[in-house]
């Protein structure tokens, strides 16, 4: 990172001072004005380096210490010997305007001029010896000179704000030399507001610090950031010097920011609300009717409560939430507000205002909030009720265990029996989602299900169509499914057996099925505390039964509604949204997007326990993204332990089908075909038709020219578009038909599958290729090449052979693409069971090509 960031989102700032010093503008020169650390001096010095190309430029810097000199800041241009103080000026502009170029005279913080160096200025304005470009702290008062000059219309005063988001990211991507996760840019232009001095000194100590770093070529926070000694010392010095009531002011702010601002009035003092708002310190905004009070820089709060006394800012805590508690505010944010005052205050604990403040910040999917409270209350020990909120508080930050712990601690034979049923619900979906143990769930629903506080349970009804369906039985989970439907099931029973039907009709390829389930349950999931955990699977579920029938853009559109209000969200489920959000990624073929989420999702689902189809999951899509990218030597090492980590049938073929395109990114293309079509025999023995027809898929995108028959008795059983493009796809590589590999590519790319458009086209142009077709083979590479040029970073196999100017052999191919990941001759001669001396000659052949 250079030491000189470069100027971003100043381009009109620019063209004005140009137009200006040029002679196309008004005024004989302009004022720069603008907080502390927007940038003014950037801008002035970018300006006039361009200016000194046709202008004599002299650079001066008012400071402090120089302003006790009559004509300090020209002191290089003044003469030593003459006392009289008009002659002395006389000399200075003298010296400043000779030459035979037309000067600018630049002069950065202005307010910290002399009166004597103030009249020179004056006296190159108003006569027209020079233009002038000065810079003003727009928080100190202006020499009374300079504000007439610029009120009289010699300087066109430019008041700079702050950089914008946008303009921000661009700036920290430029300085970084690499792209800064979405996240993290708006984490960082958040805390500085666009300050480019402050933005400087929080980026470098956060990259010193370990904090923010280089994750897979995108820069990314990995911790909180931290106010440094310097930094605070920065801001420190421009909030300058505060009386106590005037610091308490900003104390207050700095913990419970906005507050209305007669209850500030009222902790403090009118004097002293004022007197921070005359300075600039605080805003003031209409919130309905009544005030609200802010700090004017977020920075300013992290310095205050870093640097004050900590009994102190309690004692504060406790003052103000005391206030609020006494103003009717039914919100949920006015509630969790007071919740976290109390709890970082010195009044005593409030029971009832924990559980509240759970119950809030969980149905608000702020689960790392939520378990503060639950923590600080004890709300476990409150009775069953505050148990359960406990209890999901826990599995939502991914400590499952601890959750199923506290579930086992609970004594029975205190429980209602509606409470026993309610129990057992809960440790049956324990067992099956967040501890990855179905086997371990189906003996406690058998046992549950025999219990006489559970007689005509729909919720354990519906954990059986569940338990059917995540161990890849369709059949028996849509017949329990339908008997729990006609029960006149809860609203969490409804949830359960949606999520369960969507899983078997969306695997099974019946996705016509599927939208009516979610769209009902979806709408039981906002308005049921008990099914909103469900929330996610629904989502999930159907975003993968349309990706799975070839309905890309509603998947995309269904995706889309659910991160609007969740994607930014803490703990598991923002985690969870990312994961959708790259799926859909990862299916048209944005790899550099889906790659960036999945390797983050991957090492943190490693720490949590939340919902382990999920953890699986992630593994799946990072392969295929690696692979789809030509990393086969990375995804080989992840395939090693995806069984291991598997404990669902209904995700066996997936994980299969994993195995296929890791060993396709290692050119291995046979073992490619056969783990495909291992993984479509999986599919089919579970009756889960529209996941075979992806593993058929893609072994024909490996080449495989034996799918035609079974792809095209699919197109009976599987809904959507994607099965005929598959059809045309297979039937083309059987019939050795490039232009029906064509219209595959062009079917793949209207249902928005671009690696599949990719490899069909790729195929077509090798086939036309190999047929002596020139011109049509050129053609259908071209397209392929664009295709994946449009996204960039696709590396299939087939892709890969297309390029070839002559083809290689299967073997030769083999071990030209272990050789690119970096396997030595002995790795890959034992990886491919020939002798070293075979692997050189491959080597030596396929390199004289």
């Amino acid at each position: 990172m250079d030491d000189v960031w470069p100027l971003i989102g100043r381009d009109e700032e620019l063209r004005r001072i140009w137009a200006t010093i040029e002679g196309s503008g008004d005024g004989s020169g302009v004022l720069v004005a603008g907080g502390v650390g927007v940038g003014k001096s950037r801008l002035a010095s970018a300006a006039v380096a361009v200016l000194a190309k046709r202008h004599a430029v002299r650079w001066v810097t008012a400071t402090a210490s120089a302003r006790t000199l009559p004509l300090g800041a020209f002191a290089q241009w003044a003469p030593t010997s003459q006392a009289d103080p008009m002659m002395v000026i006389h000399t200075v502009i003298k010296a400043l305007t000779a030459g035979d170029k037309p000067v600018v005279v630049a002069v950065d913080d202005v307010h910290l001029l002399d009166d004597l160096s103030v009249v020179v200025i004056q006296q190159l304005v108003q006569r027209g010896l020079a233009r002038v470009v000065l810079t003003l702290r727009s928080t100190e008062p202006a020499p009374d000179t300079i504000t007439t000059l610029w009120k009289d219309g010699f300087l066109n005063r430019l008041d700079l704000d702050p950089l914008r988001e946008n303009d921000t990211e661009r700036l920290l991507s430029q300085a970084l030399a690499g792209p800064v996760a979405p996240a993290t840019a708006a984490e960082l232009w958040n805390l500085t507001r666009g300050n480019v001095l402050f933005l400087r000194h929080l980026v470098r100590q956060e990259r010193d610090a370990g904090r923010l770093v280089s994750d897979v070529g995108t820069w990314r926070l990995i911790g909180e950031p931290v106010v440094s000694p310097t930094l605070a010392k920065l801001i420190t010095g421009q909030l300058g010097s505060l009386t106590d009531d005037t610091a308490e002011v900003l104390d207050y702010l700095a913990i419970g920011e906005p507050i209305d601002g007669t209850v500030l009035e009222i902790l403090t003092s009118p004097h002293a609300v004022k007197e921070v708002h005359s300075r600039g310190l605080i805003d003031m905004t209409s919130d309905n009717g009544d005030i609200a009070v802010r700090l004017s820089h977020p920075l300013y709060g992290e310095v205050r409560r870093s640097t004050g006394n900590l009994l102190q800012l309690r004692r504060l805590r406790g003052r103000l939430a005391t206030a609020l508690s006494t103003r009717a505010d039914p919100t949920p944010a006015a509630l969790l507000r007071r919740a976290l005052l109390t709890l970082e205050s010195d009044l005593p604990p409030d029971l009832g205002l924990y559980l509240a403040a759970t119950a809030t910040a969980l149905r608000l999917h702020d689960a790392p909030l939520a378990l503060r409270f639950a923590d600080a209350g004890h709300i476990s020990d409150s009775g069953f009720q505050g148990a359960m909120l406990h209890y999901w508080v826990l599995n939502h930050v991914g400590r499952a265990q601890d959750a199923f712990t506290l579930l086992e601690a609970l004594d029975q034979n205190a429980l209602t029996i509606e409470e026993q049923r309610r129990l057992s619900v809960m440790r049956v979906g324990t067992l099956c989602w967040s501890l990855g143990d179905p086997e371990r769930a189906r003996q406690e629903l058998s046992v549950a299900m025999v219990a006489p506080y559970n007689h005509k349970s729909s919720e354990l009804a519906a954990f059986e169509a569940l338990l059917e369906s995540v161990q890849g039985r369709p059949d028996r989970a849509i017949a329990a499914g339908n008997v729990v439907f006609q029960a006149a099931p809860s609203d969490m029973a409804f949830v359960l057996t949606s999520c369960a039907l969507v899983i078997a009709h969306g695997y099974s390829g019946n996705a016509v099925k599927v939208s009516p389930l979610t769209k009902r349950a979806s709408a039981l999931v906002a308005t049921s505390s008990d099914a909103s955990a469900l929330e996610y699977g629904i989502v999930y579920f159907h975003i993968e039964a349309m990706f799975i029938a070839g309905y890309l853009q509603a998947a995309e559109q269904v995706m889309t509604q659910f991160v609007e209000y969740a994607a930014s969200t803490p703990g598991t489920i923002g985690l969870f949204v990312s994961l959708l959000h790259s799926y859909v990624d990862l299916s048209q073929g944005r790899l550099s997007a889906a790659l960036e989420v999945l390797n983050r999702a991957d090492r943190e689902f490693r720490t949590t326990t939340y919902d382990r189809s999920a953890v699986v999951s992630c593994r799946v899509y990072l392969i295929l993204a690696l692979s789809h990218r030509g990393d086969g030597k990375r995804a080989a090492e992840l395939v090693r332990d995806l069984d291991t980590l598997n404990p669902y049938g209904f995700l066996r073929s997936a994980c299969t089908l994993a195995k296929a395109w890791a060993a396709a990114a290692q050119e291995m293309i046979a073992d490619a075909i056969r783990l495909a079509r291992t993984a479509a025999a999986i599919a089919a023995e579970r009756g889960h038709f529209g996941q075979e027809l992806l593993c058929l898929q893609a072994a024909s995108q490996f080449g495989d020219r034996t799918t035609a028959h079974r792809v095209n008795e699919l197109t009976a059983l599987v809904d959507g578009p994607r099965v005929h493009a598959v059809a045309l796809h297979a039937n083309g590589l059987t019939c050795v038909n490039g232009e029906k590999l064509t219209e595959a590519s062009r079917r793949y790319e209207e249902i928005g599958d671009i690696v599949a458009a990719t490899d069909a086209s790729a195929q077509a142009g090798t086939l036309f290729r190999e047929q002596q077709h020139h011109g049509s083979a050129l053609t259908a590479i071209e397209r392929a090449r664009t295709l994946a040029g449009t996204h960039r970073g696709l590396n299939t196999p087939a892709l890969r052979k297309a390029r070839e100017t002559t083809p290689l052999t299967r073997r030769q191919r083999e071990i030209v693409a272990l050789v690119a990941q970096g396997f030595t001759n002995k790795e890959i001669a034992e990886r491919l069971g020939v002798s070293i001396r075979t692997v050189e000659g491959h080597r030596y052949h396929a390199r004289l090509r």
